[in-house]
């Protein structure tokens, strides 16, 4: 004999799986069409007599199924493959260092399940390597192309020559400047605010930013702005002083060989860290930007006779080596790159196939201790 929880739960399974078979045998009878929108969830609770819960569980399972994609603020839509004789041609640019393999990854196992062919292109994150795959790419005119820019700044003449071409572009991680190209990247702000939680919840109260780039980019500026508000959203200090950068290192004195630029970095990092030794009140904790800055930092600090952590804490983003960040219990956030990619190509099929899409695809960053 059934308790009454478990005969609960076979009917609760019962109408879940009516409800999701009906959805997909509309789809595949073509009742449903690719691209058209679904009725919202309440609107579904009184087509099928169910309750919300069940509904969006279903919704839930066919969005993994890759049978429905949510655009936020517009609503589920049906996807579905585009049916060509032959693969669409959508190759990816990337830089192709290691922690890139996991993008890489991620966007040729969901080409592979749309019949979609991706040759890859390694930059090795070098703006003359990108602009000659563009040039030609340009010429042999894919059906799209994904791209990780080098530089947000740099190829915007062939960016824009693709776009005129009517070749669809989506990126990676960062947009090109100027150009409105569809882009899948991270929770950057969110999950540097989460960081700055974490470090307040744990009893910091003076919590310092440090970013190595040459650049205020549109990735540096998210995980910014996200640092502040977390620090706004604490009732703690936001001073420029907490702010530490290599935004002033010269053009001049930048050189192409990466073995100068970790010397000239390096010379920055120890000014700012000799400006953090001279401050009255010191920050107990510094954000840094991403593994690199956290990597640099925390050596030109002990270099320094500072002492990590008890003297000074130091979180990451990014966080490619997971292993190791929870033996050390450093809070950090990791990037889904697989997600990332797999986003990427997915995103790319339904301009392709004229669907709607949200400009700016936003993949969960994962908190670390």
């Amino acid at each position: 004999m059934h308790s009454p929880f478990e005969n609960m739960a076979k009917k609760e399974k019962t109408l879940y799986s009516a409800v999701y078979n009906d959805i997909i045998s509309k789809i595949k009878s073509g009742q449903l069409k690719v691209g058209e929108k679904l009725p919202t969830e309440i609107e579904l609770t009184k087509i099928y007599g169910v309750s919300r819960i069940t509904v969006a569980r279903a919704l839930k399972d066919l969005a993994e199924s890759n049978l429905i994609y949510r655009v936020k603020k517009s609503g589920t839509f049906v996807n579905g493959k585009l049916d060509h004789s032959t693969p669409l041609i959508i190759p990816a640019i990337l830089p192709f260092e290691e922690t890139f393999n996991d993008i890489m990854t991620g966007i040729q196992n969901t080409a592979l399940s749309y019949n979609i062919f991706t040759p890859l292109y390694n930059t090795h994150n070098n703006v003359e390597r990108e602009r000659k795959f563009l040039t030609e790419l340009l010429s042999n005119k894919p059906d799209g192309i994904i791209v990780y820019p080098c530089v947000s700044l740099c190829n915007l003449d062939l960016y824009a020559a693709i776009l005129t071409a009517k070749i669809p572009i989506v990126c990676i991680d960062r947009p090109i400047e100027g150009l409105e190209t569809p882009l899948v990247t991270s929770t950057n702000a969110d999950s540097m605010c989460g960081v700055v939680n974490k470090l307040a919840a744990n009893g910091h109260k003076r919590i310092g930013f440090f970013s190595v780039s040459e650049q205020m980019a549109y990735t540096e500026s998210e995980r910014f702005r996200g640092f502040c508000r977390g620090i706004v959203q604490n009732g703690l200090p936001l001073k420029n002083e907490y702010i530490f950068n290599t935004y002033d290192l010269h053009k001049k004195e930048m050189t192409s060989s990466p073995a100068g630029q970790r010397q000239l970095f390096h010379k920055y990092v120890k000014n700012e860290l000799l400006r953090y030794l001279s401050l009255e009140e010191k920050p107990t904790a510094i954000c840094c930007l991403n593994d690199t800055t956290l990597e640099m930092v925390g050596k030109v600090a002990k270099q320094l006779g500072i002492s990590i952590p008890e003297e000074l804490t130091l979180t990451g983003f990014d966080c490619t080596d997971i292993e190791k960040a929870r033996a050390e219990g450093l809070i950090s956030v990791r990037q889904d790159f697989f997600r990332l990619g797999s986003a990427a190509v997915s995103l790319i099929l339904r301009i392709c196939n004229g669907q709607t899409y949200s400009p700016i695809e936003l993949v969960e960053g994962i908190p670390v201790n």
